[in-house]
């Protein structure tokens, strides 16, 4: 919806924005975060600059939407963190042209896919749900905490596909097994020409276990399930909410984790030819914590998980008390993080246990294979990481830290910034066999180096430049091998 900026400036504007409050820096951006408006009906949109004819298709985002309501009671309830604001996908359709190089028409759709719970919060008034960071009133009861904490543990399956809050990730023609697959409509890649892939199927993902399915056109949502039904084994509530997809095979890869008393990590697969899910390994006991994974690395021939210093408290269960991970979560400085690397193609299991300096991240930029130059036969695991020495960065995208009126962006700007600023840092496994190994304590490592080019990184210590044959995460300066993609989804 277009809004002019009279309307914006008004008392009663379309998104709550007032001009109450000086923008930081004369920056307004608190309308961005106030995105309600469904654009349900196609609406074609104007084109400036050039689109190469072979981009053609169709884009999907999704992401944050609106994140205030007004209740029954005419108070407005605001959603606390930027990662719970309610669910909204984007469609464009980039036509073919009929003729010339560059494409000329763009259709744009968009929906908000969680309206039951939006419809839930306005009548109620709350968030009842565990959350990422919604914050709570602290003057809540003991028994409505342990209720709440109660209901979440026993609330069993989802009603309706609306019910959920879904909308990090988004994945066309996941593979899913048979009963999964039937429902919604398949449509070409663009409307005017059959020639592109079809998209059979399309899937939201998150940071909790909850796969929705929303129609590839519509973006109606059609339904929604718990990983339990990808194999009986995932039974866990967290995942990363940026899986990996094979690029040859197609095949998808993520993991789940069960908190508790012995936090486990399954590591699993799914078959894009046959649907089927295999459990690639069970990772648990010895140094393994639960925490916060938001995405994995992938390898030609190995699945990593990185246990970052984002630790779940109590294993995982002040989740129940706090019913938001952030306030769950904890950065233990002293505690290295643990890298678990987990053989893809021959059933190994667990190959190899490493650990680094302790860091916080969200997404690799990418993750390789390099002849080892040390053990013939085995195998160097490179990776290139975007790193924050804390969990700053999580409280950062609070909207009170966010917006430009809010006084707590300034602390974000000035005095904060500087930790949630990430540092691309590169960081090598050394010789990875094919031998299974069992979850013991592994070595120390160096400290991590960030990855800039040998040239402007001159006092580098050589121990970081060089892969050692401990097994040990090290980090390097150079710039070594061809950097090969890893594919997400």
């Amino acid at each position: 919806m277009a809004v002019l900026d009279e309307e914006l400036k008004a008392p009663n504007a379309p998104h709550g924005v007032t001009t109450t409050a000086k923008s930081y820096n004369d920056w307004p951006n608190d309308a961005g975060f106030e995105t309600f408006h469904d654009e349900t009906d196609p609406v074609e949109l104007k084109v400036s600059g050039r689109i190469p004819a072979y981009a053609a298709g169709i884009l999907y985002r999704t992401g944050p939407g609106g994140h205030q309501v007004t209740t029954p009671q005419n108070k407005t309830f605001a959603v606390s963190h930027w990662f719970d604001g309610f669910a909204q996908t984007h469609r464009f359709e980039l036509l073919p042209p009929s003729e010339g190089e560059f494409i000329t028409r763009v259709r744009y759709n968009s929906r908000h896919t969680c309206d039951n719970l939006v419809e839930k919060v306005r009548n109620s008034g709350e968030m009842a749900m565990t959350s990422f960071g919604q914050q709570r009133d602290p003057c809540e009861s003991f028994f409505k905490k342990v209720m709440s904490s109660f209901q979440a543990a026993t609330s069993g399956g989802i009603k309706a596909a609306a019910d959920v809050n879904v909308g990090v990730t988004i994945k066309a023609n996941m593979p899913v097994p048979g009963e999964l697959a039937s429902g919604g409509k398949a449509q070409p890649g663009s409307n005017d020409d059959d020639s592109s892939p079809k998209i059979n199927n399309l899937w939201l993902k998150t940071d909790n276990a909850t796969l929705q399915r929303i129609d590839p056109t519509t973006l109606e949502p059609i339904d929604a399930v718990r990983q339990p039904k990808l194999h009986p084994d995932l039974k866990g509530p967290f995942t990363g909410a940026h899986s990996r997809t094979d690029p040859i095979t197609g095949d998808w890869y993520n993991y789940n984790l069960e908190v508790g008393r012995q936090p486990t990590y399954r590591v699993f697969s799914v078959s894009a030819k046959t649907g089927e899910t295999t459990i690639l390994a069970t990772l648990t006991g010895g140094p393994i914590r639960a925490a916060y994974l938001h995405s994995i690395l992938l390898t030609e021939r190995h699945v990593i998980l990185c246990i970052f210093s984002a630790y779940y408290a109590k294993n995982g269960a002040k989740v129940l008390w706090t019913r938001n991970l952030v306030d769950a979560m904890d950065f233990d400085p002293d505690r290295k993080n643990l890298w678990l690397v987990v053989d893809r193609r021959h059933g190994h299991g667990l190959v190899g246990m490493y650990e680094s300096e302790p860091f916080f991240a969200f997404h690799p930029v990418n993750a390789w294979e390099q002849a080892s130059a040390t053990e013939p036969g085995k195998t160097d695991i490179v990776a290139d990481i975007p790193t924050y020495p804390n969990l700053d960065i999580l409280k950062r995208f609070y909207y009170h830290n966010m917006k430009g009126t809010a006084p707590g962006a300034r602390d974000y700007v000035d005095g904060k910034g500087a930790t949630c600023k990430a540092r691309l840092t590169r960081f090598r496994l050394p010789d990875v066999g094919g031998a299974r190994v069992a979850p013991t304590a592994p070595r120390a490592a160096p400290a991590p180096c960030p990855w800039r080019p040998p040239a402007t990184r001159p006092n580098c210590p050589a121990s970081t430049r060089s892969a050692r044959r401990s097994r040990t995460a090290t980090s390097t300066a150079s710039a070594t091998g061809a950097t090969r993609p890893s594919s997400t989804g």
